[in-house]
C-alpha cells in the first residue's frame, strides 16, 4: 500500500556566492512569525481578507492538536493566533489529517479560503483508506463547509445491477442464450459479498429479481429468471437506465449503502426512446457514484459510428464499452468482464488485487479555489495515476473528476493533481496540472474546464526532475488574461544548479510555447530551485507583474527567495534580487519553502511577500520604487560672441558669458504607495566644458568643476551658478559641455516603520547639455558656408607599383563662405592604396582631423575614406592645406595606365552641388623593372708606335637583354692637350664622346652578353708623334620610357664601366746605346787596372814563397824566429 504525503523538505546542503540584492524587497523591516518546528509551522503561507482586515494564515499540519493546525497572523501586532477548525465531525478520527498541507484562496474575492488534510487514514473492512478532507471557511466565521474530494466509501461488497434488452428485435433463440451468459456471468462471481438485480425493458422496464430477493431466493434466483417472459417491444434505453437508478438503486429493493454499485447494460440496438435522454439517465447515475457498463450485441455496433457512439453515452468511461458480433459471441466476454467489472478490493475471491480507484486518493494534496468550484488534486487515484476532481459550489454540487486515463497501465504513479493552477483566455478556463512522476520525467497537463478535456501536455526533460511539482500561472500586464505558466522541476540537477523553473506563453486553445528557463545561483546542486512559486503583481513600479521562486535547500538548508521581474512578454532572464535566510536572521532554515504574494498587510498600499520557512513565517515589504527627475540648463541658449575687438589682439580680461541652473525632485513610480513623504539625499559633482583638456568657462575662481549634496522632494530644488571666460576665446565653434553626475541615498520613512524607498535602477544618473556659441551668420541667422577643395600630388611623377611607394596628397582646403556646421572630407582612391592618416601642414585656424576607412559597399573598383574635424566647425575664412598619405598595399598588377583621385568637401550647411567642393585628379601607373647591367672580361690595354699606322682590335662585353642597336660610330683620335683627366660618367671631363642607342627588344629574366668591339688604329700621317697615355671608357647604361615604368633597384646598378689604357710608344735605336756602352766599358777598364797596378796586384814574389815552404817541411815545430824566410826567384 502506498501512502503520499507531500514533502516539507529534502535533507541537502548547497552553498551561496552570492549577497542580497535591494530592489524591490525590503530586507531590513521584516516581520519573523515563529512556531514550533516539529509541527511543520510555515509548511504553507498564504495571504487573506476578513471583513476587510489583511492577515497572513499560516499552517502547521503536524501539529499534534489537530483543530489548530492553521494560524492567522497580523503584521500590526507581530503575533499569530490559532483558527478553530472542528474536523471530521461525528468521525473516529485514528490518525492526522495534516489539516493546512494545502491551502488556497479565491482570488475573487481574497476572503474565502481553503485548507486541506489530504492524509485522513481510516478502516474499511481488512484495508486502510487515504483520503482527504477540506474545510472552506468565508472571513473566519465558524459556518464551516467541509468537503471531501476525491472520497471513496467504504465499500462492503458489490451491488450489480444487470439490465437486459428484450425488445422484438430479439429472436427467441438469442433471448435465450442471453439468459444463459446472464447466470453463467452471475455464477462466476458468485461470493457473499456480491449481490445481483436483474431488470429486463424494452418498451417498459420490469424488475425480474432485486438485491433482497437475490439474497432470499438463494438458489431459486435461475429458476426465476428461467420463468421470464421474452415481451418483445421498443428499445427505450435511457428510461430503463433512469428506473434502475432511482427505483433499483435504493434501500428498498435491498441496496446497501456501502456497496460498490454497478450497472451492466446489456442491448442489440440503438435507442429510440422519446421519454428520456441519455444524461438525464446518466445524472441519476452519477448521484448515487454507479458505474456503468454497456454490452452491444450485433453488427451495427462494431461498425456504424451512431451505434458505437450510443455505447460510449451509456457507460461511464470509454473503457466501459464490449461489442460482440452475435449473442453467441457474449460467452467469450465472459472472463473478461469477470476480471474487469468485479475486480474490487476487499471483496473476497472476486478480486485480484490488480488497481485502486479512489481508495488512496488523497483528495485535497492541491487545491484551486474559484468563485464557483473547487478543484482538488487527487494524486493517489487510480494506482497513483492522479486525477482532479471538480465539485460545484451551489447548493446542489456537481461532482466531475478528470485525469488522463483510469486504465492505461503506463500512467500509474504519475500523481497527476500534485499541482493545479488555474489560467483565463478570453472566455476560456484551462485547469493546468501536474503529473511529476509521469514516466518518471513528469509531465503538465493543460485541461479545458468547460468540455473537460485535455488541449495540450508538456513532458519533462530530466528523470527524477519532479517537473510539475509546482505550478504558477501569471497575468504580466493585468488584463485578466493569463500570459505566462511557470513549471517548477526543484529536483532538476546538474553539476552546479539544482532545480529549474521552465516558462511557457500560453495560448486561446490552450498551447504551451516554451520561453526560457530559469536558474538560481551556481554552487548549489541540492537548493531545490523551484519549490515553491508566486506571482506578486508589480513590486518593481514598471506596471509589468514580478514573480517569487523559492529555493529552501540554498545555502546549507537555510534557503532563499528570487525576485524574477517581468517584462513584455516573459520575464527577466536574470533576477533582480535574492534574499537569503541570512540576511533576516541566523536562525531561519528551508527559508522558501512556500511563497506568496497578493495583498498589502502592512498597510502602506503595496503589496507585501509572504514566504514559509521550518517553524516561521517570515513578512516581508515592497519598497517603493521611486525615480529622480534631474535637469541642467544654461541661460542665454547660446554663448555670446567675443568682443569685437578680439581680432587686434589688445583685448584681455574675465567676464561673464551666462549662468546654469541644475535642479533635482524625486518621483515616485509606485504610485500605490499610500505612506509618509518620499525624501532622498542627491550628492552631485558638475563639470564644465567636459571635452576640453582646458575649459574655456569656468565657474569662480576659475574651477572647472562644483560639488555639494542637497536633500530632495517631491519639490524641484536648483542650484543656480554663474559661469565666466577669456574675453577672447580660440575655439567659439565647438559646443560647450556641461555634465552633472549624481548618487542617490535614499531616507527612510519613519511612519513607515523607517521603510526605504527603493531607487529605481534604470535611472539615469547623469544629465548633460552642448551649450552652441553664437555664430556670425548674417542678418537672415542662418549660416551658409562656401568650401573649396583643390589637390596635388606633391610631386610624385606617377603612382609606383612597389610596397615602398607612399604617395602624399597636397590638399587645399578653404571656407570662403559663413561657418561650416561639421565640415569633413569624403576621398575615393584606387583599391591598390591603403589609407594611412591625414596631417595639417597648415592652417589659419587650428585644426585636427580625425579619419577613418569605410566599406567598399560592394565597388571594388574604388575605396572610400573620410575625416571630420575637431572643432567641427569651420570659421569663415579658415584655409588649411592638408597631407593625406597613401601607401601602395596590393601585390598584384595594375592594368590600367592611370588611376584616380576623388575628393569632397562637406558640411551640414553646404551646397554639396557646388563645382568647387569636389576635385578629381589622375595619376599614370609606373610597373617596376629590374634592369642590372655589368661589365665582364674585356680589352684593358693597348699600345702603338709613334712611327708607324697600326691598326687593333678593341673589345668591350657587357651583360644584359637583347639590344637592337643603331650603326657604329668613328671616335676619332684627340690631342692630349684637349683632355688632362680622365672621362667621368656619361661622358663627363671626355674630350671625344660618341653615344650609341640600343632598344630592348624584350624584356626578359634571361641574362645575356652583348660587346662593342671594333678597329682601334692610328691613321696614315706623315708627322710623327709623341710618346702619350690615353684613357679609354666605355659604359653601358639603362634608360626606362619612365611614364611607364620605374628601376625597382639602387641607380649603380643601372649602369657599369670598362677602361681600357692605350699607350702610344716610340720605335727603340740600339747604335747610341751600343757606341755608349762601348765607351763607358773601355773607360771602366782603364780605371780598374789603374787601381789594380796601385796595390801591386801585376808584382810576382815567387822566391820567398818557396824558401817557406821549404822550411815548412824540415821543421814541424813553429818558429821561434820572427823574421821573415828568404825567397828565391824563380828564373
Amino acid at each position: 500500500m502506498k501512502l503520499i504525503v507531500k514533502a516539507a523538505f529534502l535533507l541537502c546542503s548547497a552553498r551561496c556566492f552570492l549577497l542580497t540584492s535591494a530592489f524591490s524587497i525590503d530586507t531590513k523591516t521584516q516581520v519573523i512569525f515563529g512556531g514550533e518546528t516539529a509541527a511543520q509551522f510555515g509548511y504553507r503561507v498564504v495571504q487573506i481578507r476578513s471583513n476587510g482586515v489583511p492577515w497572513l494564515i499560516v499552517s502547521a499540519p503536524l501539529l499534534r492538536n489537530q483543530t489548530e493546525t492553521l494560524f492567522r497572523c497580523s503584521y500590526d501586532t507581530e503575533q499569530c493566533q490559532p483558527l478553530q477548525v472542528p474536523i471530521l465531525q461525528g468521525e473516529n478520527i485514528t490518525s492526522e489529517i495534516s489539516l493546512g498541507l494545502s491551502l488556497a484562496v479565491d482570488e475573487a474575492s481574497d476572503s474565502k479560503l481553503i485548507a486541506c488534510g489530504p492524509t485522513w487514514k481510516r478502516r474499511c473492512g481488512r484495508n486502510d483508506y487515504l483520503n482527504g478532507v477540506c474545510y472552506i471557511m468565508n472571513n473566519f466565521n465558524q459556518n464551516l463547509k467541509e468537503i471531501r474530494p476525491a472520497f471513496q466509501e467504504c465499500i462492503s461488497g458489490v451491488d450489480a445491477v444487470i439490465l437486459f434488452d428484450d425488445s422484438g428485435s430479439i429472436r427467441d433463440s438469442d433471448f435465450s442464450i442471453m439468459l444463459d451468459f446472464i447466470l453463467k456471468l452471475m455464477a462466476s462471481v458468485a461470493e457473499p459479498d456480491v449481490r445481483f438485480a436483474v431488470v429486463q425493458f424494452s418498451s417498459e422496464p420490469n424488475i425480474v429479481v432485486n438485491f433482497a430477493n437475490y439474497a432470499l431466493l438463494g438458489g431459486k434466483v435461475e429458476e426465476a429468471i428461467r420463468r421470464v417472459k421474452h415481451r418483445r417491444g421498443n428499445t427505450h434505453t435511457p428510461t430503463a437506465i433512469h428506473f434502475v437508478a432511482n427505483e433499483v438503486f435504493t434501500s428498498a429493493h435491498g441496496m446497501r449503502q456501502q456497496s460498490k454499485k454497478l450497472l451492466i447494460v446489456l442491448t442489440d440496438g440503438v435507442s429510440n426512446d422519446k421519454q428520456f435522454t441519455f444524461e438525464a439517465a446518466k445524472e441519476a447515475t452519477d448521484k448515487k457514484g454507479i458505474i456503468r457498463y454497456a454490452i452491444g450485441v450485433g453488427t451495427d455496433f462494431l461498425t456504424k459510428k451512431e451505434a458505437r457512439d450510443e455505447l460510449r453515452d451509456i457507460a461511464s468511461l470509454p473503457e466501459n464499452v464490449f461489442s460482440v458480433r452475435s449473442f453467441g459471441g457474449l460467452h467469450a466476454l465472459q472472463n473478461e468482464l469477470k476480471e474487469k467489472i468485479f475486480a474490487i478490493e476487499g471483496t473476497s475471491g472476486v478480486s485480484n488485487g490488480s488497481s485502486f480507484q479512489k481508495e488512496f486518493s488523497q483528495g485535497g494534496f492541491s487545491m484551486l479555489l474559484t468563485p464557483e468550484h473547487v478543484v482538488s488534486g487527487a494524486v493517489g487515484a487510480y494506482d497513483w495515476a492522479g486525477g482532479l476532481e471538480e465539485e460545484s459550489l451551489g447548493d446542489h454540487p456537481q461532482i466531475r473528476f478528470i485525469n488522463m486515463s483510469m486504465s492505461k497501465t503506463e500512467l500509474k504513479d504519475s500523481y497527476l493533481g500534485y499541482s493545479v493552477v488555474l489560467a483565463h483566455r478570453g472566455r476560456f478556463k484551462f485547469y493546468v496540472a501536474g503529473a511529476p512522476r509521469f514516466q518518471h520525467v513528469g509531465r503538465v497537463v493543460i485541461i479545458e474546464s468547460l468540455k473537460k478535456r485535455i488541449t495540450s501536455f508538456i513532458g519533462g526533460r530530466q528523470v527524477g526532475s519532479y517537473f510539475g511539482a509546482e505550478l504558477c500561472s501569471v497575468d504580466l500586464d493585468a488584463d485578466g488574461n493569463t500570459d505566462l505558466i511557470l513549471i517548477g522541476a526543484p529536483l532538476y540537477y546538474n553539476r552546479i544548479q539544482g532545480g529549474l523553473v521552465d516558462v511557457y506563453s500560453i495560448s486561446d486553445m490552450g498551447r504551451l510555447k516554451h520561453l526560457q528557463t530559469l536558474h538560481g545561483i551556481s554552487g548549489n546542486r541540492l537548493g531545490r530551485f523551484g519549490s515553491a512559486l508566486s506571482s506578486l503583481g508589480d513590486v518593481s513600479g514598471d506596471g509589468l507583474t514580478d514573480v517569487a521562486i523559492g529555493a529552501p535547500m540554498e545555502d546549507e538548508d537555510r534557503g532563499a527567495v528570487y525576485i524574477f521581474l517581468g517584462e513584455r512578454d516573459k520575464l527577466r532572464e536574470e533576477y533582480s534580487q535574492r534574499i537569503t535566510a541570512a540576511s533576516l536572521s541566523p536562525g531561519l532554515n528551508f527559508f522558501g519553502q512556500s511563497v506568496q504574494g497578493r495583498l498589502d498587510l502592512s498597510g502602506d498600499g503595496l503589496t507585501d511577500l509572504a514566504v514559509g520557512a521550518l517553524g516561521n513565517a517570515v513578512l516581508l515589504r515592497s519598497r517603493p520604487v521611486f525615480t529622480v527627475i534631474s535637469s541642467l540648463n544654461f541661460s542665454p541658449h547660446s554663448i555670446p560672441l567675443d568682443d569685437p575687438n578680439c581680432a587686434s589682439g589688445k583685448v584681455s580680461g574675465v567676464g561673464p558669458r551666462g549662468s546654469f541652473s541644475l535642479c533635482f525632485s524625486l518621483k515616485l513610480i509606485s504610485t500605490k504607495w499610500s505612506s509618509g513623504a518620499l525624501q532622498a539625499t542627491i550628492s552631485f559633482d558638475l563639470l564644465v566644458d567636459t571635452l576640453q583638456s582646458m575649459p574655456r568657462l569656468t565657474l569662480e575662481k576659475e574651477a572647472r568643476n562644483i560639488s555639494g549634496t542637497i536633500h530632495v522632494g517631491t519639490v524641484p530644488i536648483c542650484l543656480n551658478k554663474t559661469l565666466q571666460s577669456q574675453l577672447c576665446l580660440d575655439d567659439t565653434i565647438s559646443p560647450l559641455v556641461l555634465q552633472a553626475n549624481f548618487r542617490v541615498t535614499e531616507e527612510p520613512d519613519t511612519s513607515a516603520r523607517n521603510l526605504r524607498p527603493v531607487l529605481e535602477p534604470k535611472t539615469n544618473l547623469s544629465t548633460t547639455i552642448e551649450v552652441p556659441f553664437q555664430q556670425n551668420c548674417g542678418s537672415d541667422d542662418i549660416c551658409t558656408s562656401d568650401l573649396r577643395i583643390s589637390f596635388n600630388f606633391s610631386g610624385a611623377n606617377g603612382l609606383k607599383l612597389t610596397p615602398s611607394f607612399i604617395l602624399n596628397l597636397t590638399v587645399k582646403l578653404e571656407n570662403a563662405g559663413e561657418t561650416a556646421y561639421k565640415a569633413g572630407l569624403s576621398f575615393y582612391y584606387p583599391p591598390i592604396l591603403s589609407f594611412q592618416g591625414a596631417s595639417v601642414l597648415k592652417s589659419n585656424w587650428r585644426l585636427s582631423p580625425v579619419c577613418e576607412m569605410h566599406g567598399s559597399e560592394r565597388n571594388t573598383s574604388v575605396r572610400h575614406s573620410s575625416c571630420r574635424f575637431s572643432p567641427r566647425d569651420l570659421k569663415e575664412g579658415t584655409q588649411a592645406f592638408l597631407w593625406l598619405s597613401f601607401r601602395f598595399s596590393r601585390n598584384d598588377s595594375w592594368n590600367e595606365k592611370f588611376v584616380s583621385f576623388t575628393l569632397r568637401a562637406l558640411s551640414q550647411n553646404e551646397n554639396n552641388t557646388l563645382d568647387d567642393n569636389e576635385a578629381t585628379e589622375w595619376l599614370p601607373v609606373l610597373h617596376p623593372v629590374n634592369v642590372i647591367v655589368k661589365g665582364l672580361e674585356s680589352t684593358t690595354y693597348l699600345n702603338f708606335s709613334t712611327e708607324r699606322p697600326e691598326t687593333k682590335i678593341l673589345t668591350h662585353v657587357y651583360e644584359r637583354n637583347q639590344f637592337v642597336c643603331t650603326h657604329p660610330a668613328i671616335l676619332h683620335m684627340a690631342n692630349i692637350e684637349d683632355s688632362k683627366e680622365p672621362p667621368m660618367s656619361r661622358c663627363l671631363g671626355a674630350s671625344v664622346c660618341t653615344r650609341v642607342r640600343c632598344l630592348i627588344a624584350n624584356l626578359s629574366r634571361e641574362s645575356i652578353k652583348f660587346n662593342f668591339s671594333g678597329e682601334f688604329y692610328r691613321p696614315q700621317s706623315d708627322s710623327k708623334l709623341q710618346s702619350q697615355n690615353l684613357h679609354l671608357r666605355s659604359e653601358a647604361s639603362v634608360v626606362i620610357d619612365e611614364s611607364r615604368f620605374f628601376q625597382n633597384q639602387p641607380e649603380e646598378f643601372h649602369y657599369s664601366q670598362i677602361n681600357t689604357e692605350v699607350e702610344i710608344i716610340s720605335p727603340f735605336n740600339p747604335v747610341p746605346v751600343i757606341v755608349g756602352s762601348t765607351i763607358g766599358g773601355l773607360v771602366l777598364l782603364a780605371i780598374l787596372v789603374v787601381v789594380l797596378y796601385k796595390f801591386g796586384f801585376f808584382k810576382r814574389n815567387r822566391v820567398s814563397e818557396m824558401d817557406e815552404a821549404a822550411a815548412g817541411q824540415a821543421d814541424p815545430v813553429e818558429p821561434t824566429d820572427p823574421s821573415p824566410p828568404q825567397t828565391a826567384t824563380d828564373s
